[in-house]
């Protein structure tokens, strides 16, 4: 893998875009696209995306979507999948998505642990977006030892000597002691450079900070944005992060 260019810009979304579900508990991927085209990102790392899994998306592989409307390049990291409804037709899949201007050269999948009878969670890292690792989380929502053991296999899979961006629903709040361990590897780039509270979920009034952007040394944010949206129940974070350090 070629490193990061010095000085390099690049802006990074992440986004829980609920299947393309908005407020109004209407499902429209084409105006899940037309906010993230606004964003301008490089990278979008993208949580609860449906790919065939039911009506309730018409069956759609959401990422692929995604990425022709945007022009972008796609990666898929399954967290649940579900047996195909009929013969001859895909599995019913729900995870994370990654969508790129530039290709995605390799990625891989990561099963996270959690608790019985609970959701099923991954991290999806692609090992070569301009010349970074980016990872694509979304942890568990309802137990902070769940969440500890996510972050220690996330700790444990993203390789110390490159550049990694770290991405996604994490599910707790600045505060959560869980995420010390993250914060002695990364920094976490609202609280770097953003203004107030970042506050990303519910959407129509944020009360609470649990979508996040972490980079590693030598990658330096210089602004971050929480964006209104009524396009899902969480609203996007937008970042801007230039390599320093290569």
């Amino acid at each position: 893998m070629s490193p990061p260019t010095l000085g390099q810009r690049l802006r990074v979304v992440t986004f829980n875009i609920r299947h393309g579900r908005g407020r109004s508990g209407v499902v429209d991927l084409g105006r899940t696209a037309d906010t993230l085209t606004a964003l301008g990102a490089d990278v979008v790392c993208l949580q609860e995306v449906d790919r065939h899994f039911s009506e309730r998306s018409d069956w759609a592989d959401q990422a692929t979507e995604l990425a022709e409307r945007l022009g972008m390049a796609a990666a898929y990291g399954v967290a649940l999948r579900r047996a195909a409804v009929d013969a001859g037709r895909p599995a019913r899949d729900y995870g994370n998505a990654l969508l790129t201007r530039s290709p995605v050269r390799g990625y891989r999948v990561v099963a996270l642990p959690g608790r019985p009878r609970s959701e099923p969670r991954s991290m999806l890292i692609a090992e070569s977006v301009n010349g970074l690792h980016v990872a694509c989380v979304h942890l568990q929502h309802d137990s902070t030892a769940a969440r500890a053991e996510q972050i220690a296999v996330i700790v444990r899979e993203l390789p110390p000597d490159v550049p990694v961006v770290l991405a996604g629903d994490f599910n707790a709040t600045p505060d959560a002691p869980e995420l010390s361990v993250l914060r002695e590897r990364f920094v976490d780039c609202w609280q770097r450079s953003g203004r107030g509270r970042g506050a990303t979920f519910p959407s129509r009034f944020p009360l609470r900070r649990i979508d996040y952007v972490m980079a590693s040394a030598g990658l330096r944010p210089v602004a971050a944005v929480v964006v209104p949206t009524d396009t899902s129940d969480h609203r996007p974070l937008v970042v801007d992060l230039v390599v320093d350090q290569t």
